[in-house]
This record gives structure tokens, sequence and C-alpha cells, in this order.
């Protein structure tokens, strides 16, 4: 561009383009050099950016280039897009360590939203929040991730099957018929815009974590074959995401122990009947997954399921009101499949639980332990594209949790996870 007047030309031509009859191709429009950035960070497609200035001593691209994070804090600038409000909603999260990591990615993208902590005891108190007309999402937390389903009017298809939600996202435009929409260009249409909130979409991101962690920590000697065995402890909205993260990843016995044991076998009866029908059917081994419910915890593993090597805790960590934490282990002689496995500590406010400590008394077996640090930044990377239509900044995220980690004291750690965060960014 030669003049500021030349990017209003081009915004002409893209509108002229747009109002032909059957013009439907994505219009690429944009001036280059210094003057034509304001064109440039207007076009809605395939505008060239850079990440970062590559030196800072390159006077040429500090004049011409347009950095990714510059041109989207243009477009809230110039009111396209409105700074919004994000949330994490549970009984008591004041620990989470989720508005550090959604706020450090929003901060590097150029993002002005603010993602805060809310504590509830009940859905009623937080109606307010989520019909702000800045409202851009929340995730949910311990207990409400199975009650908060009754707020939503859409549910997403991983939703709908593990029947509990993590991730609320308000919609702002319906399709003709009023329903919501499920294509990704229609379903992002008003993302990071206010306006009134006519829906509520519900998702579930937790199964993502989970099944990252599987992933990870499953050695060759235990890829998964149609003997392989899972146990789940617990039967809340998490043994829910990681029933079905368990399926996902092919496992076709799947054992569940939970204290109430009507509680384990409504879980292995939601997912029995899941599997019967006909769009799920695919999922896993389909109807032919067997599901166990232990009563109680045997010293010795008595079922015809093999040895599991995949064990997967789905309880809390640590205390909570007057109820103190459970201190779980397994018996021993559950932990002794020949090549051992993964078990997978999904909380994250105690990292030294009983269950992780056997884990790593058993590494020379083959265990490998993870815990809710390694979860929650896999879970959280899709729930930070559902918030602001953007690819979440994975490296930005994973460093916020571990440098804003606190130890059993309250204080930030980051030396005593530097390892592992080093060996996580690798």
């Amino acid at each position: 561009a030669e003049a500021v007047t030349d990017n209003f030309e081009v915004a002409r031509f893209r509108s002229t383009v747009e109002s032909l009859p059957d013009s439907r191709a994505p219009i690429i429009a944009y001036n280059s050099g210094n003057l034509g950035k304001h064109s440039a960070f207007l076009n809605p497609i395939l505008t060239l950016v850079s990440p970062r200035l590559v030196s800072q001593d390159n006077e040429k691209q500090r004049q011409t280039g347009l950095l990714a994070d510059s041109a989207t804090r243009a477009l809230y600038a110039s009111f396209v897009f409105d700074p919004m409000k994000l949330y994490v909603f549970g009984a008591n999260v004041g620990y989470s360590l989720s508005p550090a990591m959604h706020n450090s990615a929003l901060e590097v993208c150029g993002v002005p939203h603010r993602y805060e902590p809310y504590s509830t005891n009940s859905l009623q108190q937080v109606r307010h929040l989520i019909q702000d007309p800045n409202f851009a999402g929340a995730s949910i937390g311990l207990p409400f991730k199975v009650e908060f389903i009754t707020l939503t009017d859409s549910l997403s298809p991983h939703a709908q099957a593990i029947g509990a939600i993590n991730t609320l996202i308000p919609i702002r435009h319906l399709n003709d018929d009023g329903t919501v929409p499920t294509g990704a260009a229609s379903f992002f249409r008003e993302v990071n815009r206010a306006g009134p909130v006519l829906a509520l979409y519900g998702e579930n991101t937790d199964w993502i974590g989970i099944r990252a962690c599987i992933r990870r920590g499953l050695s060759p000697a235990n890829a998964v074959r149609p003997a392989t065995c899972g146990l789940v402890i617990g039967a809340g909205g998490m043994a829910r995401a990681a029933v079905y993260a368990l399926l996902q990843v092919g496992v076709s016995n799947i054992a569940i122990y939970n204290r109430t044991v009507e509680n384990g076998k409504k879980l292995a009866d939601h997912f029995t009947q899941l599997l019967q029908k006909r769009e799920f059917e695919g999922l896993g081994a389909g109807v032919k997954t067997k599901f166990e419910v232990f009563p109680t915890l045997h010293h010795d593993w008595q079922s015809e399921f093999r040895l599991p090597s995949i064990i997967i805790s789905c309880i809390p960590t640590h205390p909570i009101g007057d109820v103190p934490s459970p201190e779980f282990r397994l018996p021993e002689s559950w932990l002794e499949n020949q090549t051992g496995g993964v078990i997978v500590e999904l909380g994250y406010k105690t990292l030294n639980t009983p269950l992780l400590q056997q884990a790593m008394e058993h590494a020379s077996r083959g265990w490998i332990a993870m815990d809710g640090l390694d979860l929650l930044p896999n879970q959280g990377f899709a729930q930070f594209e559902l918030f602001t239509g953007k690819r979440a900044p994975r490296k930005t995220m994973r460093k916020a949790i571990f440098e804003n980690y606190p130890d059993q004291y309250g204080r930030s750690n980051p030396e005593e996870l530097r390892r592992r965060l080093q060996t996580m960014l690798e």
C-alpha cells in the first residue's frame, strides 16, 4: 500500500466479490507493506503473519512484518472483537491451575479475555454469569460435571456418550430452525463477540487428557490388545471420561472399583447401554466390550480379566470439607502384570499420593506414574480452542502450569518441577 486509503479499496473489492450471485469461495485480499497492515489484519483468511520477530535488529521486518499477536490485538482495538469473561466453576476451585494456564495462553495470543476461578455450591449462583453478554465460556469442575448438563441446550457427541461435561460454551447464533450449529464455520461465527446468549453448548475434553496420558504412559510391551484390561477407580464424572478414554484407545475389558458399589454398576450400565446404540457401535470393541464391577478390594485379583496394565484413579486426592483424603492404595497383587503399565492419578492438588508412591515403588517392574499435571494441559488445549477459535499455544500453557504449581506450603516451586517441564517440552 502506498496510502492508507488503499486499504479501503481492498475492502470495497472484497465486498463487491462477496455480493456476486453464488459467490461462496473465500476471498484472500490485503495490501502488503507497513501501510497495508490495516487491510492485512482485517483479512479473514490466510493472512501472512510471523509468530515473532526473527531479530530485534531487523528493521525491515519490524516495519513491514505483521506479528500474529499484534494482528489479534488490532482486531480488538478496532472493536471487531470484544474482551470477554471466562471462568472455572466448582465447589472449591481456588487452587485450580486453569486460570494461570488459560490466562498465559490468552496473553501470548493477544486476546484480552480474562479467566477467573468462581467457587459455588449450586448452579443457581452462576446463572447471572453465564447469561452475561460478555460470557465466553467456562470450565466445569467437581462436583458439577454431570449436574451442569441440565443447563445446556446441546451436547457434543463426546459429552453425550460420557454423560458429563467439563466445558460450557455460549452460543450467540442459531440455525434457522433454532438448533445449535454443529459445523466449525457456523459454530465459531460469533466467538469473541459480545451479545445475548441464545443457547449453551456442553463439551467434554477430560477424556482427551486421559487418553493422552494412556498413550504417553504405555510402553510398546503394553500396547493395547484384545486381552488388555483397564481399571477405573471411582464412578463420578471423571470416571465416565476415563471409561470413554479407555474405549477410545481400544480397551475391551474394563474393571471398575468404587466405594459405593451401586454407583459403579450405574457407570457400567451406562456404557453397556451406550455401546448398543448404532451411533456408538464402532466405539472400542462395541457390544463385545466387557465390564466388571468389584464390590471390594480383595487381596488377590479375582477376575476373569487379566491383570490391568492401565489404572486410572478418579477419586479426590485431598480433603474436601470434613471428608479426609482417601489415602487410596491398591492391593499389591493387583500390580503384578509382568510388563507393568501406567497408573494415572487424575487429581493434582496432591502429587505424592499413596497410589502414586505405590506406582513409583513398582517402577522397576515397568509401572509409569502420571498425574493431573499430565492431564490438565491436554484437556486445556481443546478448551482454549473452543473458547477462542484460536490454536492453543501448547508450550506456553504447559510452562504456566509448572511455574504456578504450589508446593505443600503454598509456595511456587518451578525449580522442583523444572526437569519435568523440560521433558514435556522436548
